[in-house]
């Protein structure tokens, strides 16, 4: 077990930086267990499910924000077999179709609310100087959940990477509260662009310069990528990029940090992790459960190739069931327990 104090003596410092040694034991799953989870993965895909963001599949909906309007998919089966929706906050700059195995996973049984954050190419932000920090973002979600009239309802809300940071600041500023069940899919803690860039190198070049310099970004960020699904995830994420917004966007989250800063939520968060890559190093996500005072945290080991379809279904898994009910039978195998310090 890994006590919650031995992860944070120095929240200031930069934990990538620091040495980690987490317990093996989070990430160890017995050969019994990984076939059962290959066999529910396997059965969970349906690779005849049609693209969700094609306008006879969802209702395409623009929720209006502060200064403008985020884009919102809405997925109704004809004869769901959830007994609840699920709301899905995307990561920074992802496009919809990085999420079609989810949609696979969910297809004909799950409604869906597809909220896509303000940084992304289908936002229409009418002002250059409107707000792109970490408060602004949680708080738009907000607004959409409300708009959409879910705030009465029973739902699940799940983001990956950078929505699950998206609704973390959301529950530490106590907006997304009234959330029945939080589930956060291996959460960034920071932003992982260079903090110095940031801070002394993109406020003094031009925008225009960053659309030019795209080929030379690109090839920065992925020639070290080997795994083929990572690979294309992220020349997608590069390709669909809107430059104006980005580098609004990770200049006011630059100083965004959720290590340190957790000991105030006081709703259930579920982590989930089941794979590890380059952006996602997997040995910080049992630091978030245990700083967090009220977490569980699941580790589900699969492929990387596997990872939108795990969280699709570990979604279909959650939205069978009732928020009292706390977490699926299926999944309960998969818990690792959490040791926080006093």
């Amino acid at each position: 077990m890994i006590s919650s104090e031995n992860f944070n003596k120095n929240p200031s410092s930069d934990p990538i930086k620091e040495p980690i040694s987490t317990d093996p034991y989070f990430f160890s799953m017995p050969k019994e267990l990984k076939t059962s989870l290959d066999s529910m993965l396997e059965s969970s895909q349906n690779k005849n499910a049609p693209n969700f963001w094609h306008k006879n599949i969802c209702d395409e909906l623009y929720v209006p924000v502060d200064d403008g309007e985020i884009r919102v998919f809405h997925y109704l089966p004809k004869d769901p077999i959830s007994k609840r929706p699920l709301v899905f906050i995307p990561g920074w700059g992802v496009n919809p179709a990085g999420f079609q195995d989810l949609f696979s996973a969910i297809y004909e049984k799950v409604e869906l609310y597809y909220i896509e954050s303000r940084e992304k190419k289908s936002s229409h932000i009418r002002f250059w100087g409107s707000k792109f920090d970490m408060h602004q973002k949680a708080k738009d979600i907000s607004a959409a959940i409300t708009y959409l009239d879910l705030n009465e309802k029973n739902y699940v809300l799940m983001g990956p990477c950078w929505g699950g940071a998206v609704i973390m600041q959301g529950l530490m500023d106590k907006v997304l509260t009234k959330a029945p069940t939080v589930i956060t899919v291996d959460p960034m803690h920071r932003l992982w662009f260079s903090k110095f860039a940031l801070k002394w190198i993109t406020p003094f070049i031009p925008t225009f310069m960053f659309t030019l310099l795209k080929p030379i970004i690109k090839w920065f960020k992925l020639h070290n990528m080997h795994e083929p699904t990572q690979k294309s995830r992220a020349e997608a994420f590069i390709a669909d990029a809107v430059m104006w917004k980005w580098k609004r966007a990770a200049q006011q989250v630059n100083e965004f940090e959720l290590f340190g800063n957790l000991s105030v939520v006081e709703k259930e968060v579920f982590v989930i992790n089941g794979t590890n890559d380059l952006i996602h190093d997997q040995r910080d996500y049992p630091k978030i459960a245990a700083e967090l005072p009220k977490s569980r945290f699941l580790f589900l080991g699969t492929d990387e190739s596997n990872r939108e379809l795990l969280m699709g279904m570990v979604a279909e898994e959650f939205t069978k069931i009732l928020q009292n009910d706390q977490i699926p039978p299926s999944l309960l195998p998969f818990e690792k327990a959490i040791q926080r310090g006093s």
